[in-house]
């Protein structure tokens, strides 16, 4: 494209701004009204201003001469125009008596009055009808490192002349005025060119006509693509796993406590699914101790007294182990046999595993070693994924793809806000677990600065001295010259000398599954008895002596993450405390998420904060969760807008189910070019 060179094509892809469609819907942040000159006596503290007058006298001033300053006058009034970084020439062809234009933000001098720091200067007789910065709103784009604003708006102007006229819009005229506004071309002139007659409510990227309409561009065919994919699920046999229900009740009768009411009815909505001939798209989410993992193995059950085998599927080998055991504690003495496959085995381990899931091992509990290929199932009927969001839409393709449209089970290891609830209900269906089955104490939390992180260490050598045991959690494995953050190897070597009579452990993803383990089990036991660990140890871990939790650069971690990690302690007869240590830059957001965790240990408001706090890209991890990547749809502001759109493509799609027929299939095409891969609709390649 003109005016968009090796380096600016380098700095826009910084940004993700590769393609055309990037850059169009790279929108302004704010506008500056630059339509009408104001009097010098109508200038507003903090504003941009554009003043149009007459320079009375400009100079250098001071000792050197380093600073230029211009008196600007009106009939209402003189400013003074300062610059501190200028080209004299420049500014020099600026005389007494010339009629000028200048714009820039007002501020005080240190005498209290208004003055205009390194304001934009045009001789009024070069300002025309299409100048570029006078008599028009000037759109105000995020920050690109790289690239000037001027250059940016430059590129955007002539971006649109080539595209916008050609963008054509199905959807306008087909859902209605109130709903979508204007047609997508005409939204993204609006957006990024105002008009002159634009209005306050134009000029608000929150509130404009423009915005609303992209915005439900972006949800509709999503929401179109999601009502695809369901009805191609609808489409597919699978096995219906009807089981007697005997299987499940010697487990139900071996946990040695009655299952929640959430718990029985998230039970009850898995075994109904599992029955139907449609396979299973279900989301399991749940606080941390809300028993998510016997509602798994319920499901388990039931799939395996039906003759299918079950696949459960950890992010991490430690998880996978942790899983392991617990299952085999749960389901083994029910005559349950399970199998573990991940990428540390040996070779002649491997092969068994491999062999056991083809011979038709009742339950393979594994890492992404199960989506290996050559890795097979004899009749794989049920597919459970924990911890889904650490895996891609992709990899949970290709381990469903290893059975005959086996059911779908994910466990969550958070509560679902209702905003993010809309956004996957589209294409799972969710149980909730309200309700913990034993009353645990809360953890109680407190948020260090700092220079205060002594109390963190007091708070170590009193859980020692009473016989518990402590987690020590940092964000790095290694020092960084480029991250400022605590990391495992120096703080496991600073507690290791400050601790010299008990002995100090440490894990992270980097080293061998078997030492990882050892390091484990030896903190299981009780011989290690302070475990530094990178987040390896978020979900999953269980060790009932471990009472106290430790976690440096708390600021580093996402507020559901942090409630994940403290939920590791007071899983025993004491009670857990947690110490959220803030690193030396940490800023205000940092210390309003720990405020948060410090006020409460119900996971679903923690869940609602952290959605508030830092969007639902982050608190979710959006592509894995399932969420997409929106450029101006956002769940937390217009997700309420899906359900009328889901009324309106199922009522649209009941009239032309094969979409053959105007509106659905221009809209169909248009779904299938952005979604087709991304959902499973067509086949990549």
């Amino acid at each position: 494209m003109p005016g968009v060179g090796p380096a600016t094509a380098k700095a826009l892809a910084m940004r993700e701004l590769r393609t055309l469609g990037d850059a169009l819907l790279f929108l302004p942040r704010r506008y500056e009204d630059r339509r009408h000159p104001q009097s010098i006596d109508q200038c507003s503290l903090g504003r941009t201003t554009v003043l149009k007058g007459v320079v009375r006298a400009s100079s250098t001033q001071g000792r050197w001469g380093k600073v230029y300053r211009l008196v600007l006058e009106d009939d209402t009034g003189v400013i003074d125009c300062l610059w501190f970084r200028f080209k004299k020439a420049y500014l020099a062809g600026f005389k007494p008596g010339d009629p000028v234009y200048v714009v820039g933000e007002v501020s005080r001098s240190k005498k209290g009055a208004f003055q205009l720091v390194h304001p934009d200067i045009f001789q009024a007789s070069d300002v025309g009808p299409d100048h570029a910065s006078i008599g028009r709103v000037i759109p105000v784009y995020p920050q690109l490192e790289g690239v000037r604003p001027g250059s940016l708006r430059r590129i955007m102007k002539a971006l649109l002349a080539q595209v916008a006229d050609k963008v054509v819009d199905p959807l306008f005229g087909f859902l209605p005025a109130e709903l979508y506004p204007l047609p997508a071309g005409r939204a993204l002139e609006i957006a990024h060119e105002p008009p002159f007659e634009a209005c306050e409510r134009d000029l608000d990227p929150d509130e404009a006509d423009w915005r609303l309409s992209l915005a439900v561009n972006e949800l509709f065919y999503y929401e179109m693509g999601l009502a695809l994919n369901r009805r191609k699920r609808a489409e597919v046999e699978a096995r219906a796993l009807r089981a007697t229900g005997e299987l499940g009740n010697r487990f139900l009768d071996g946990l040695g406590f009655e299952l929640t009411p959430g718990q029985k009815k998230a039970v009850s909505e898995i075994k109904a699914d599992m029955a139907r001939t449609v396979p299973m798209a279900r989301l399991l989410a749940g606080d941390v101790g809300t028993g998510k993992t016997a509602v798994a193995c319920a499901a388990a059950c039931a799939a395996i007294e039906a003759g299918a085998q079950v696949a459960f599927m950890a992010p991490t080998e430690v998880l996978a182990r942790q899983h392991l055991a617990t299952m085999k504690k749960l389901l083994e003495p029910h005559g349950v046999n399970l199998v573990l496959a991940t990428g540390s085995l040996d070779a002649k381990e491997r092969r068994q595993a491999r062999e056991a899931a083809e011979l038709g091992a009742q339950m393979v509990v594994g890492t992404h070693a199960l989506i290996s290929e050559g890795f097979e199932f004899k009749d794989l009927g049920l597919v459970i994924i924990d911890e889904q969001h650490r895996f891609g839409v992709e990899q949970r393709l290709v381990l469903t793809g290893k059975g005959e449209s086996p059911h779908l089970l994910v466990l969550s290891a958070t509560p679902i806000p209702r905003t993010l609830a809309l956004a996957i209900s589209g294409h799972m269906d969710i149980s909730d677990l309200p309700e913990k089955p034993n009353k645990r104490p809360p953890v109680a939390t407190y948020a260090v600065e700092h220079a205060g992180r002594r109390q963190a260490v007091d708070a170590i050598t009193r859980a020692l001295h009473q016989e518990e045991q402590v987690y020590v959690v940092c964000p790095l494995v290694e020092p960084s010259e480029h991250i400022d953050a605590k990391d495992v190897i120096s703080t496991h070597r600073g507690l290791d000398a400050y601790f010299p009579e008990v002995e100090v452990g440490l894990l992270h993803g980097r080293m061998e599954s078997a030492e990882q383990q050892e390091v484990l089990e030896r903190f299981r036991r009780g011989l290690c008895r302070i475990l530094v660990s990178t987040t390896v140890v978020e979900v999953g871990v269980d060790v009932a002596g471990a009472t106290l939790m430790v976690i440096l650069g708390a600021e580093r971690f996402g507020l559901s993450q942090l409630h994940q990690l403290r939920g590791r302690v007071g899983r025993g007869d004491k009670p857990g405390s947690c110490y959220l240590v803030a690193g030396s830059k940490a800023g205000d957001l940092a210390h309003r998420r720990m405020e948060v965790l410090c006020s409460t240990n119900d996971g679903l408001v923690v869940a609602e904060a952290d959605l508030s706090l830092r969007g639902p890209g982050e608190a979710l991890g959006a592509r894995q969760a399932g969420l997409p990547p929106f450029k101006v749809a956002d769940w937390a502001r217009d997700g309420e807008l899906t359900i009328e759109l889901r009324s309106w493509i199922e009522q649209e799609l009941a009239k032309d189910p094969e979409m053959q027929k105007s509106p659905l299939k221009p809209l169909g095409e248009e779904c299938l070019r952005r979604w087709g891969r991304r959902l499973g609709l067509v086949k990549a390649g």
